[in-house]
């Protein structure tokens, strides 16, 4: 999918995102923003993630590291 949408920078610097725009990204009022600009000179705008929904997604993938209870309470009861 490829969108392509113009936007004036008002004298204070400000940007208003288009609707369309607005929409695919999932950006409502008070969402935060991040920019990111490329070595080749693009910039990219995406909608921060909430801090919650990042913590969700960290959990949800274990580490290889990860020892399950059964690895642990051997090392635990030997201490």
């Amino acid at each position: 999918m490829s969108i392509e949408e113009s936007a004036t920078v008002t004298s204070n610097g400000r940007v208003t995102i288009p609707k369309e725009i607005r929409d695919v990204l999932g950006i409502d009022e008070g969402t935060t923003v991040t920019f990111e600009i490329h070595d080749d000179g693009t910039v990219t705008v995406s909608p921060q993630k909430d801090p919650w929904e990042l913590l969700e997604e960290i959990q949800e993938v274990p580490r290889r590291t990860d020892k399950g209870v059964a690895e642990l309470l051997p090392e635990s009861k030997a201490e």
